[in-house]
């Protein structure tokens, strides 16, 4: 009953079904956003799953070398304790990609929770949970999450809780429009008529013809958590007890004239991970939507 066709889908010229999830893969790659954007976030998921194999020294490992500059023993200096910058840049890409995706699935479950339910069912529900998703979208974001951590403290998981508590309404605002474009066409009319039930019409008729869009949003999103995730660090916010960017840029703003190199390496690993994935939810959106090729848009 999905709006799909049943039939067998034609094939691209390497025989790849026209449709499918290995097509839209090869358009991805294909186009100079997509391709650029997740060949960044591959080497980053490379790097934070070999960071043992990568690293030359353990992250809390101290030389007698403190405040080094860069050099062929220490590829990005030492910090004021003598840890070698490079090792603790690469750690803390485990600790950033983690809030990242952390972070936008949690908020893509509780967006996506309220945003099919108020985009399916109409009347006094749909009113009262778009009401609290508004809510939500009033407060403003890094006040909600400095809310969260002063209550219940710098734990890592609490911190991903908060982050997903902050960005959730921008997915049910996403998930609620694609169900109330699609809870009226014909092939939900005719699943209705067919008796279907109605979790099986949320989940296995909407559900694959929303999805799309949806994706490119938890790109997005991850891309937002890691910059909240790197502010809190930042201001000290965030665990101490866990290697990240945020927290070396917090370390690192007493040094700023003497050792440049402590702040610049964080924070260059931070922009080039929130580029990487704008430019993948750029090429998705491409692939998704081919007309968003026509004019200029995302990241040039």
């Amino acid at each position: 009953m999905s709006d799909s066709k049943t039939a067998t889908a034609p094939a691209s010229g390497n025989g790849i079904p026209v449709g499918s999830w290995q097509a839209h893969i090869a358009n991805l790659f294909g186009t100079r956003h997509g391709a650029l954007g997740a060949g960044i976030l591959i080497v980053l998921v490379i790097v934070a799953t070999a960071a043992p194999l990568i690293a030359p020294y353990n992250p809390l490992e101290q030389t007698q070398l403190s405040l080094a500059p860069p050099s062929s023993q220490f590829l990005f200096g030492t910090d004021n304790i003598g840890r070698d910058v490079f090792s603790l840049v690469v750690y803390g890409s485990r600790s950033s990609l983690l809030v990242g995706l952390g972070a936008a699935l949690a908020a893509l479950l509780i967006g996506g929770t309220f945003g099919i339910l108020a985009g399916y069912f109409q009347g006094p529900v749909e009113a009262a949970l778009m009401r609290l998703v508004e809510l939500f979208q009033t407060l403003p974001v890094i006040i909600l999450v400095l809310c969260a951590v002063a209550l219940f403290g710098s734990n890592f998981w609490l911190l991903i809780a908060a982050v997903a508590l902050a960005i959730w309404p921008m997915e049910a605002r996403l998930v609620y429009g694609q169900y109330i474009k699609l809870r009226d066409r014909e092939f939900i009319a005719a699943a209705r008529v067919a008796d279907l039930s109605t979790a099986h019409i949320m989940f296995r008729e909407i559900l694959p013809n929303a999805i799309q869009p949806i994706i490119v949003q938890v790109a997005l999103d991850a891309s937002i958590a890691i910059l909240i995730e790197a502010g809190l660090g930042f201001l000290g916010l965030s665990d101490p007890s866990k290697v990240s960017w945020g927290r070396l840029l917090f370390v690192a703003q007493d040094y700023m004239d003497s050792a440049w190199w402590m702040s610049l390496f964080p924070g260059a690993a931070i922009c080039i991970t929130v580029v990487g994935l704008n430019l993948f939810a750029d090429g998705l959106n491409e692939v998704i939507d081919p007309r968003s090729t026509s004019g200029i848009g995302g990241l040039q």
